[in-house]
Parts: structure tokens; C-alpha cells; sequence
């Protein structure tokens, strides 16, 4: 931390101190001044310091001093000791004749220390003489006069014969234009300013050139210019403050032989700015509560000239008072709301004017204030659509009970999730329903809200409550089918199937119609029951079994329908074979019955027809193996039938056998004939004319079966067809002559063969 090197004991006008930082303050009474400042009076200001030393120090208007030691306290003294004379010197000028008015330079800073134990750097203001004629009061304990100029002025001008104003004599002076010029620019970091004074006669003797600065130029005898060095303290403040020193000629003394005209022009010097940075700062209170105000304060490292203008990020102004260095705004925070808002403000110096500083810079650092939320709750609810069908969509709305400044997402317990947008209350999803089935599933669907973030609420609480949805069963059919095996063996096993339209929920039981029960498992269509059959037999009793569902119950189904189509099997016989065979009479007399008797290997389930070669029919009456129907033969005739009966089975029917084969041998029966005479007679015409035709007729006493020959003793041959009784044949007799030759003509049958007679008797 920086030392104190002096304490302001009084002040006068306005006064500023220069940090090294480049900080300009202006000083009032007990302010401390610490290494590295520098002091700057002004044109109108002085004052008093208490150094740390004990000294006190006086400095007058126009005075720059420096704290740093000691090159700023020697530079003082240096100047000061330059610029005049001690006390101790001028009193003992002034005993040994010399006028002080001539002989010695004025002073160029002003009067030397006047306080006890002082340093450098003077007592009081400049002091600027008025005229170099004038008079002081030396307190050396006698009176002085000053010398008369005419006197002084004229004195030793002889023996200059090299001068330009060789032949001037005592009373004759010579004009000579005198000018002043000055180092044109310093900056306000200070220097040295070199005043040259230039006459267009040299004098006889030195010309003393008195300045409005106090500084004295000597222009040597025999020559025209001359110059004085004034130095020029370090003024270097971060104001805008560019100014000039402007110095003129305010008389001379001396310069023998000519008659000086002075400069109307003064000598100006341009004192310029060296750019110095004041910065401004913002700060805040670290702390508000959501509601209070902020209090912001921008702080300069200088004092304001003028009055500052500082804008802020937020759209504020802070004005900081010329003269002064900080200025405060304060800034309401937004009422207390139910929202995440307070966590930090941060504010920057968006632009600032003003002050009359050279530079005035900005901090880029923000100012950053904690705000402090007072929690408040927001509520969050949850309602759902109140009835609905099955397979419709359930619409769940989360309401706010304030609007959200983020979006809020809500997630629910059936895994949906909700986002109510910003600046909103509600927030609505759809969610499906299990799609429409045939199940018993109605009732009612309750869902919470899990979770909720976001909307930057200070207290997000969501309720608890649920929001129950009634779901209406639209009532759907399942259907209940039977199926079978469609074709089995004879003795073999029927499978049954019942099968679902929908899987059961719980165990279905489905009854058939043959007392069979089939179950199918909850989460399955079909359930299977296996029947046997009837052992293997030689019926026909497999064709079809036809099976029905009388009743099903379970499966949570809402309509189970069952079909009422039958499921219907084959059976397919194994095919065993019923052998059927015929008997009959062996023997029998003409004219007698033969016995059939058809038999068969199994009994018959139905009465078997069986039909025989001649036409006959046997049945066999149900439960029986046997039949036998009677056959009469044909009555006794004269014809030759009946020496055996061959008879077979053609067709046999019913029974139920699964294959009724019948024997293909004869039953064979012999007919022994009772022996009948048919008798064959031989007619004639009884008389012709010679060489007429006798013809003769055969005939027989039955009619004959095939045709019958009848060889006649004439060698004729007459024929009698089948079925007839008679034949004929003409014989011409000798042709008509003239002999005596007719008489008579005898004829026998000399045999007779045919008809199938059992005994043919030619008469």
C-alpha cells in the first residue's frame, strides 16, 4: 500500500492530486497525497501541505509538484534558485552600490520560501514585477532608492568602435526592433520552453529583457539574440485540457546605443494533451431478494470535469455529477412470481460520455447480483376422457395452474408423456386403447402423472390423484368350429378339434355331441380329444360318423358362438369278405321240386336277396346264415329234359357286409324223366290219277321240341318243324302211259329222328 508523503492543511480555489495510475481527483483540506501523486494548482488555485517530514509547503497557482522524492523536490529548489537571487545575496548587493533593478536578474518563479523549514518549490503565487524600474524593501536596515535610469542608460558608451553603433554618441540612440519567439509545442508531460529574444541592433552594452513570466533574457553587448531556458512542471492529467502559454516582453533595461521597440506579438507555445485513461466501473449489491432493487454504482478512477452519462445493458443511466466520482441507479427486479428467475443478474457498461477525459474506458467486467427467489408453488393436475369404446383413444390433459415460461414435460404412469409448450397451461397426448377385441375387458383405466421438469417453476408439485377412464366393451364375436379326422380305418381312433377364432383368456370347455369334452388352454385356439372306433367286423358300419359342439363355456370371451356344423368322418372298412354259396336237391323225379339253399359265412345284419341263375330268389333273414326257396320242375311231358339242373347264384344283396362274395359254382340238381310215348303216324293221299303226286303227312302226338325227320319206305323224307305236329312231302307217282299199272301204292316210315322226345314211336 502506497506511504503518505503529505497531509492538504488548507486550500485555496480548486486543487487536484494525479495518481499514478493516471486518477485525478480534486483535493479538499485533510486529504492525503501518497507517493507517486503529482500536485497541480491550477491558474487559480493554491495550497498548504503538511509533508511527512514536518515541513510544511506552500504552492501558488500555475504550480506542479511531485510527491516522489526526491527528484521532484530537488527539481523545485533547481528552478527556484534559478529563477532569483537568496536573500542573503541581494542584501549584500545591495551594500556594495549595485541597483538591483539592473545588475540582477528578476525572478522567474516568484518569491523564494517564506514558511520556516519549507523546501523548495516557493511560499506563495508567481510574482510578475510590473516595471524593472520598480523598487523593493530589502530588510538589510537601511533604505534604498532604485537608480535612475537615464543615469544607468547612458554610462560607458565610449570605445565600442567594432558595434554597428560605433558613432553613436551619448545622446544619440539607435532603433532596434526587438521580437520574442518560443519553443512552438511541449506536451503537458512538461520540459524545458527556450524564449529567445532577437533585436535588429546590437547594443553597446547588455540589454536585459524582462518577460510577462517573470523569466529574464540578456542579449550580451555586441550581439542580437539572446534566451533563458524556463522549465515547465509535468501538468499531465487525464482531462482534456490542451492549452497554450503565451509570453510577452514586458520591458528591458540596459542595452546602450539603441532605442528598443518592443514586441506587440507575444510568444505562444502550444501545450498539448497526453492521452491518460480513466476508467469506469460497475458494480452491485451481491444479493436482492426476487422483487427488491439492485442498486448499481459506476465508479471513475478521476473525478468528472462534467457530468458523466453511463448506459447499461439493462437500459439504465447512472449520471455521476461533475466533480464527483460515482454515480448509483437502482433497478426493480421483476415481482415475486412463481417462476426460476432470480439465480443472477448480470449487468454491463454498454456506453458512457462525458467527464471531459481525454479517454474515458468502459469496464467490460459485469456487475452481478444474486437474486433470491421466495419459493411459490405451482400445481399440476391431470384429467382423462371419461368414457370411452374399446379400442378408442383416451385424451389426457395436464393443467398448470400458471403458465409455463419453458416447456413442461409430464410423464405418466402408462409411459406417455405430455409437453405443455411455453407460455401455456395445458398440454394434451392421445393414447390408444388395446385395439378392439373379443375379450371381457371393460372396466376402467387409472393413470398418475410420475414426473414433471421443466417451465422454470420455483416449485413444480404434480398431484397425486389419478385420472380414471371407463372403457365400454363394443361386444365382438369368437367363433367355436369342430373339426375330424376325415377319413379312418375300421377299429381306428377319430380325432376331434375344436378351434377358436380368438385365443381364450381362461380354459374353454367345448361338449360334443357324442359326450366327448374338449379343453383349450387359456392362450390358445385349438383343444383335441381323441375317439376310438368300433373293433374290425365284416358290416358295412364305418360310412360316416357326424359330430356336434352341444355347449362351450370360459375364454372371457364376449360372445362365444359356437357353429352348429357338424364334423363328420369317414370310416373306411377294412374289407373282409362273407363268402356266400348255393345248394340244391341232387335228385329229383320230373315233375318234382329242387330245394335251393344259399348259405352264408357270417350271419347277415340285414336280410340278404339272393338272385339265382333261373330266375329264383333266397333270402336270408337278418341273424341268419341260410335261405332256401323250392323250385318246381317241369311237369311230366313226352320230351327228353331232364337229366341235370345247373343253377348259380347271380346277384346277392343286403346283409351289411362289408364284401359278400358269392360262389360262382352251380348248384346241380339231376331230373330223372319218367319215360312218355309219342307216337309218329304216316297218312296218304288215298287215290291219285296216274302220274298224279301222293303225298304223305307224318305226324306225331306232340308237337315236336326240335325238328323231327321221318324217313319214309319210299325213301322220301318228310320234316316236321319245331313246334309243329305235321309234315308233308308229294311224291309223283309214274308219269300217264297206256299201260295198266295203277292199282295200289304202300308206304311205311322206316324211321323218324328229333323232337326231343323222350320215346318216339313210328306207327
Amino acid at each position: 500500500m502506497s506511504s503518505v508523503i503529505a497531509v492538504v492543511k488548507s486550500i485555496v480555489g480548486q486543487v487536484f492530486a494525479v495518481s499514478p495510475e493516471g486518477i485525478r481527483r480534486v483535493l479538499i483540506e485533510g486529504d492525503r497525497l501518497f507517493t507517486g501523486d503529482q500536485l497541480d494548482t491550477g491558474p487559480a488555485g493554491s495550497v498548504t501541505l503538511d509533508l511527512a517530514d514536518g515541513r510544511t509547503l506552500d504552492l501558488g497557482r500555475d504550480t506542479q509538484w511531485s510527491a516522489n522524492t526526491p527528484d521532484s523536490s530537488t527539481d523545485l529548489e533547481q528552478a527556484t534558485a534559478q529563477a532569483a537571487p537568496s536573500v542573503e545575496e541581494l542584501q549584500q548587493a545591495i551594500a556594495a552600490g549595485v541597483d538591483p533593478t539592473t545588475a540582477l536578474e528578476a525572478t522567474a518563479a516568484g518569491a523564494g520560501e517564506t514558511s520556516a523549514g519549507g523546501s523548495a518549490g516557493g511560499g506563495h503565487s508567481v510574482v510578475v514585477l510590473d516595471a524593472t524600474a520598480g523598487s523593493v524593501d530589502p530588510t538589510v536596515g537601511f533604505p534604498t532608492e532604485g537608480l535612475g535610469a537615464t543615469n544607468a542608460a547612458n554610462n560607458n558608451i565610449t570605445g565600442l568602435a567594432t558595434n554597428a553603433n560605433a558613432n553613436a554618441t551619448a545622446n544619440t540612440l539607435i532603433n532596434s526592433t526587438l521580437t520574442l519567439s518560443a519553443t512552438p509545442t511541449l506536451t503537458e508531460a512538461g520540459g524545458v520552453l527556450v524564449y529567445t529574444a532577437t533585436v535588429t541592433q546590437a547594443p553597446l552594452t547588455d540589454l536585459t529583457v524582462t518577460l510577462s513570466n517573470g523569466s529574464v533574457i540578456v542579449i550580451s553587448a555586441g550581439q542580437t539574440t539572446g534566451s533563458v531556458n524556463v522549465p515547465l512542471a509535468p501538468n499531465d492529467t487525464v482531462y482534456n485540457d490542451p492549452s497554450q502559454i503565451s509570453v510577452t516582453v514586458t520591458g528591458t533595461t540596459g542595452g546602450s546605443g539603441i532605442a528598443v521597440t518592443l514586441p506587440t506579438t507575444p510568444a505562444v507555445t502550444q501545450i498539448t494533451d497526453t492521452i491518460d485513461t480513466t476508467n469506469v466501473t460497475l458494480t452491485a449489491g451481491e444479493t436482492v431478494t426476487e422483487g427488491g432493487q439492485i442498486t448499481y454504482t459506476a465508479t471513475l478512477t478521476n473525478p468528472a470535469q462534467t457530468p458523466v452519462t453511463v448506459t447499461l445493458s439493462n437500459g439504465s443511466v447512472i449520471t455521476i455529477a461533475a466533480g464527483q466520482t460515482t454515480g448509483t441507479v437502482a433497478v426493480d427486479t421483476p415481482i415475486n412470481d412463481v417462476y426460476n428467475n432470480g439465480s443472477t443478474v448480470s449487468t454491463t457498461i454498454t456506453g458512457a460520455t462525458g467527464g471531459n477525459f481525454e479517454n474515458l474506458v468502459p469496464s467490460t467486467a459485469p456487475a452481478v447480483t444474486t437474486i433470491t427467489d421466495s419459493v411459490d408453488t405451482t400445481g399440476l393436475t391431470l384429467s382423462a376422457t371419461n368414457n370411452i369404446t374399446e379400442g378408442g383413444q383416451i385424451t389426457y390433459t395436464a393443467t398448470l395452474t400458471n403458465p409455463a415460461q419453458t416447456p413442461v414435460t409430464v410423464t405418466l404412469s402408462n409411459g406417455s408423456v405430455i409437453t405443455i409448450a411455453a407460455g401455456q397451461t395445458t398440454g394434451t397426448v392421445n393414447v390408444e386403447t388395446p385395439t378392439n377385441d373379443v375379450y371381457n375387458n371393460g372396466g376402467t383405466v387409472s393413470t398418475t402423472i410420475t414426473g414433471a421438469t421443466g417451465g422454470n417453476f420455483e416449485n413444480l408439485v404434480p398431484s397425486t390423484t389419478p385420472a380414471v377412464t371407463t372403457i365400454t366393451d363394443s361386444v365382438d364375436t369368437t367363433g367355436l368350429t369342430l373339426s375330424a379326422s376325415e377319413n379312418i380305418t375300421e377299429g381306428g381312433s377319430i380325432v376331434y378339434t375344436a378351434t377358436l377364432t380368438n385365443a381364450a383368456q381362461t380354459p374353454v370347455t367345448v361338449t360334443l355331441s357324442n359326450g366327448s369334452v374338449i379343453t383349450i388352454a387359456a392362450g390358445e385356439t385349438t383343444g383335441t380329444i381323441a375317439l376310438e372306433t368300433s373293433p374290425n367286423d365284416v358290416y358295412n358300419n364305418g360310412s360316416t360318423v357326424s359330430t356336434t359342439i352341444t355347449g362351450a363355456t370360459g375364454g372371457n370371451f364376449e360372445n362365444l358362438v359356437p357353429s352348429t356344423t357338424p364334423a363328420v368322418t369317414t370310416i373306411t372298412d377294412s374289407v373282409d369278405t362273407t363268402g356266400l354259396t348255393l345248394s340244391a336237391s341232387e335228385g329229383i323225379t320230373e315233375g318234382g321240386s329242387i330245394v335251393y339253399t344259399a348259405t352264408l359265412t357270417n350271419a347277415a345284419q340285414t336280410p340278404v336277396t339272393v338272385t339265382l341263375s333261373n330266375g329264383s330268389v333266397i333270402t336270408i333273414a337278418a341273424g341268419e346264415t341260410t335261405g332256401s326257396v323250392n323250385v318246381e320242375t317241369l311237369a311230366n311231358d313226352v320230351y327228353n329234359n331232364g337229366s341235370t339242373v345247373s343253377t348259380t347264384i347271380t346277384g346277392a344283396t343286403g346283409g351289411n357286409f362289408e364284401n359278400l362274395v358269392p360262389d360262382t359254382t352251380p348248384a346241380v340238381t339231376t331230373i330223372t324223366d319218367s319215360v312218355d310215348n309219342t307216337g309218329l303216324t304216316l297218312s296218304a293221299s288215298e287215290t291219285i290219277t296216274e302220274g298224279g303226286s301222293i303225298v304223305y303227312t307224318a305226324t306225331l302226338t306232340n308237337a315236336a321240341q326240335t325238328p323231327v325227320t321221318v324217313t319214309l319206305s319210299n325213301g322220301s323224307v318228310i320234316n316236321i318243324a319245331a313246334g309243329e305236329t305235321t309234315g308233308t312231302v308229294a311224291v309223283n307217282t309214274p308219269a300217264n302211259d297206256v299201260y295198266n299199272n295203277g292199282s295200289t301204292v304202300s308206304t311205311t316210315i322206316t324211321g323218324a329222328t328229333g323232337g326231343n322226345f323222350e320215346n318216339l314211336v313210328p306207327d
